[in-house]
């Protein structure tokens, strides 16, 4: 007796419904894929019990006649393509005619549906796949799906559901994706009747971004265009210092449809590169139009992964149109104080309003000791005097127009509007660690290590990169003395330590002799360079080609001016000069910003002359 068996349509289907409908999202999902593919411009979603109970989504497409609506529940049934060449081609949403059958498969389904040119409308109920009633109905224009008591008959894939804040959330999520790249569409969704999204029409995609995420971000946004032979890229991304937590604020599309791809998020992230803070994520909705017979969306039952044939040249493209637009827009970061004051003075309980407090006091306990310590003989005060004395001569010889460093290749950036930092006037240094500038509109807070570090990092990336590292010989040479987990690391990258600048000699057993450092962090100690070179190979425990980049950084940071450190106003200037030739002068290679912005009229809200 034969062992294989013919399934049954009904198991056929369920089987496909395990596929395609893997919770309330997915149903969600492919009845609005329908709704956008059938012209829709308003769309209305409607859920109960986190889309257990109920989800209804009713349009104003173009609808179906009896007979689409008859077909459009079997399996593979589909007006979206006709050939295997269509299949290759695709330029809809939904293609592949499983939707509605899967859906109808494993809960109650209703669809009502009407179209322009007709008088009447048409109505089918179905339940667990069968259908239970048919016939004219009186209806407007579209199609209402209303999906009744999801996975009654599979109680096993019901169980499986997450809680019902989860499944909401999904929902939410899926709603968003398609509400966001279809701004000249008005989408609203309910939930027990309340009203959780109302995206109305909108011209332009920025002006949907800011319904949906508030204004204060959409302002923010930096506008996207590319274009080459291949592709179109279209959209908005953030500037660094609005970067997030998390990742749900990060879009990507393919000719209009949401989908999931490692390779252009991998892209995005290394155009922002060392802009980011680490663990930050940035925010972006790109629009990619490539040619659909270059891509195959048939690849996952729910359509959300796509093959690129082309994945290099994509992946290049979108590099290369995120970093352009981050290079020639202003990322200097604007101190809202109003907010700042709120986040820092409205305690969320008491036990927190008391830390605070705590904290504070003994801050203050801490500056009263520190100061009382502090006594200057009567040879120290005067010689701070003439220390001042001399920095208001050197100041004296400034005039105006040379505080705001305005050189002619500045003012020709300006005329090319590819300015990088503003014209600024520097007033000083203050807590030995922040250098203070009048700017148009405002003043200006620059963090003096952080100026430093992007400087060195880029010069050293760039010598680096030209297999060009300027190196600085030590007259004796140091004697190191490793263990042995550092010896095997030494051993292992040596010839790789060699092109960053660090020729090392054997000496014997453990002990080595650094000849060599790089001249760029020759302010550092040679031997706790090095030490710091080992400690990150050791700790990574990976050959020093995969981390150079965070050792580059490390010893950026090692051979930087710190905080503490006294600068004058021409050695304020001279750094403030080489930043300006910096690629991204905005953060430190870590993503920190150096720049933070107070606008004149916080000020003079403060001040209460607003």
């Amino acid at each position: 007796m034969s062992k294989i068996n013919l399934l049954s349509e009904d198991l056929i289907n369920k089987i496909a419904a395990g596929e395609v409908i893997e919770r309330p999202a997915s149903v969600v999902k492919e009845l609005m894929e329908n709704s956008l593919d059938a012209g829709a411009t308003q769309i209305n979603i409607e859920i109960k019990d986190s889309g257990k109970e109920l989800i209804k989504v009713s349009d104003n497409g173009e609808g179906m006649d009896e007979e689409d609506t008859k077909n459009s529940i079997l399996r593979h049934a589909t007006s979206k393509i006709k050939n295997s060449d269509d299949l290759f081609a695709i330029h809809t949403l939904g293609f592949r005619g499983e939707a509605l059958a899967s859906i109808a498969a494993v809960s109650q389904l209703s669809i009502t549906t009407k179209q322009k040119d007709k008088i009447e409308g048409f109505n089918i109920a179905i339940e667990g796949g069968e259908i239970i009633s048919s016939g004219v109905i009186g209806a407007e224009q579209g199609t209402i799906i209303e999906v009744n008591n999801l996975f009654f008959n599979t109680p096993a894939r019901k169980k499986f559901l997450k809680t019902d804040p989860i499944e909401l959330r999904h929902i939410i999520d899926v709603v968003t994706r398609y509400t966001l790249i279809n701004p000249t569409v008005s989408f609203k969704l309910l939930h027990e009747k309340y009203l959780l999204l109302n995206s109305p029409a909108v011209k332009d995609l920025q002006t949907n971004i800011s319904t949906i995420y508030g204004t204060s971000l959409a302002k923010e946004l930096m506008e996207i265009n590319y274009v080459d032979e291949k592709i179109t890229i279209t959209g908005y991304i953030a500037k660094p210092y609005q970067a997030r937590n998390d990742k749900n604020q990060q879009f990507i599309y393919i000719n209009n449809r949401w989908v999931r791809n490692e390779d252009i998020s991998e892209a995005v992230y290394d155009a922002y590169h060392s802009l980011l803070f680490v663990n930050k994520h940035p925010i972006f909705v790109l629009n990619l139009e490539i040619d659909a017979q270059q891509i195959d969306v048939n690849v996952h039952p729910n359509k959300s992964e796509v093959k690129i044939e082309q994945k290099k040249e994509v992946q290049e493209a979108v590099f290369k149109a995120v970093k352009e637009t981050l290079e020639k827009n202003n990322l200097i970061p604007t101190l809202d104080l109003e907010f700042e004051q709120q986040q820092t003075f409205i305690p969320t309980n008491k036990n927190e309003s008391n830390h605070k407090n705590t904290l504070n006091k003994q801050k203050t306990k801490y500056n009263f000791e520190r100061s009382a310590q502090t006594i200057f003989s009567l040879n120290e005060i005067k010689e701070q005097e003439e220390r001042i004395t001399d920095q208001l001569d050197e100041e004296a010889y400034y005039t105006p127009e040379e505080e705001v460093y305005h050189s002619e290749q500045e003012q020709d950036n300006e005329l090319s509007g590819n300015v990088k930092l503003p014209a600024l006037k520097i007033l000083g240094q203050i807590h030995k660690t922040f250098f203070v500038a009048e700017t148009e509109g405002g003043i200006v807070f620059i963090d003096q290590h952080v100026v430093q570090e992007r400087v060195l990092y880029e010069r050293f990336m760039q010598q680096y990169l030209n297999n060009n590292i300027a190196v600085q010989h030590l007259l004796q040479g140091e004697i190191i003395e490793l263990s042995a987990v550092e010896k095997a690391a030494l051993l292992e990258n040596q010839e790789k330590l060699q092109e960053l600048g660090f020729n090392l000699e054997h000496f014997g057993e453990n002990t080595f002799i650094l000849k060599t450092i790089p001249t760029i962090f020759g302010r550092t100690q040679p031997k706790n360079l090095l030490f710091d070179v080992l400690t990150s190979l050791v700790k990574e425990k990976n050959k020093l080609e995969q981390i150079q980049e965070e050792i580059i950084t490390r010893m950026a940071c090692r051979a930087s001016v710190k905080a503490g450190d006294t600068m004058t106003i021409p050695e304020i200037q001279k750094l403030l000069e080489e930043l300006k030739q910096t690629k991204l002068p905005y953060t430190c290679p870590h993503g920190r910003s150096i720049l933070i912005k107070l606008n004149v009229d916080e000020l003079e809200k403060k001040f209460k002359r607003k």
